[in-house]
């Protein structure tokens, strides 16, 4: 067995993992996506709270979550409805689903919404049925399963419809406030800010959120911190000191997904090497590519192939 000093921050996990000296339980553990408490995930989690406690709203009341792709918006609606959907009672009804989260789908269009929806919620439908034929039963499902929030990830996708598929879209969800007088909570890029101005009605019942990719400022040194206390490792590493904390908010180009992935392969090197810390020496022996050069590295391999770069 390992002794830790006790003034180390670890969590219970990653102190049971150490001072059970078990290799291959700390790399299981470093491998598994953990969800990290922040400022900006506890405020949004808050007003997410707020709406769920104002349950019936006239359907005018809704939200939009946006920021750069990787920057933890899915994480933090999937999180909130995880703990809303646990039952207090274990004899409650397992169909009581206070918060449903659904992604908009890959054409954007209001039929795949709700079909969706159906399926999230595991109701069979028809598969040539209209959205008109599709809305009552959505409305009903929604209901006798007593969603509250609707959550509709990757909102954005609503843009790659013509101005008709658009504005047939929008107006369903709006629709759907109305109806069941529930909370909609929109997820997207910078992108659905401009999709919902294709109906100002609409947009003026979005209340915005943003999420910023980390910066040099104490909230990243605190996420660094936070992560580090998930890591088995043996000796402390150090990942909000200066040197180490800006290499990684450049390497990671401050969004969350990469720097959580940029921690885990460091301390996965870290165990194997013998290392037992990350320091600036291994993150830079990992030959990390940014995610912007890999874009430009992939746009030139599209041009090459004569395909269009997306």
């Amino acid at each position: 067995m390992i002794l830790i000093s006790q003034d180390r921050r670890l969590t219970k996990a990653a102190r049971e993992a150490l001072e059970a000296d078990n290799t291959a339980q700390r790399l299981n553990l470093i491998r598994q996506k953990v969800f990290i408490r922040y400022a900006a995930a506890d405020a949004i989690t808050e007003r997410l709270q707020e709406a769920l406690e104002d349950y019936p709203t006239e359907g005018d009341s809704h939200i939009l979550i946006w920021g750069p792709s990787g920057i933890g918006k899915s994480q933090i609606v999937k999180r909130f409805a995880k703990l809303q959907n646990l039952p207090d009672d274990p004899r409650a009804s397992k169909a009581n689903v206070p918060v449903l989260v659904v992604s908009m789908g890959p054409t954007g269009s209001a039929r795949g919404l709700l079909v969706r929806i159906l399926g999230q919620l595991n109701a069979p439908y028809g598969k040539s049925a209209s959205t008109d034929t599709l809305y009552p039963d959505v409305l009903r499902l929604l209901r006798t399963s007593g969603v509250k929030i609707l959550v509709i990830d990757e909102l954005h996708h609503i843009e790659k419809g013509n101005r008709k598929q658009r504005e047939e879209a929008l107006a369903t969800i709006k629709l759907l406030g109305n109806d069941l007088g529930i909370t909609i909570v929109g997820c997207g890029t910078i992108a659905a800010l401009r999709t919902l101005r294709w109906d100002p009605q609409i947009e003026r019942r979005f209340e915005p959120h943003r999420l910023e990719v980390w910066g040099h400022n104490e909230q990243t040194y605190g996420l660094l911190n936070s992560l580090e206390t998930c890591l088995p490792l043996r000796h402390a590493s150090g990942l909000s000191d200066d040197k180490i904390a800006t290499w990684i908010i450049n390497e990671s180009e401050g969004t969350t997904r990469e720097i959580a992935y940029l921690v885990r392969r460091a301390a996965l090197m870290a165990i194997r090497s013998e290392k037992e810390r990350i320091d600036l020496p291994l993150l830079r022996s990992l030959n990390h590519v940014r995610p912007s050069v890999r874009r430009q590295r992939e746009d030139v391999l599209l041009r090459a192939a004569s395909l269009p770069p997306l």
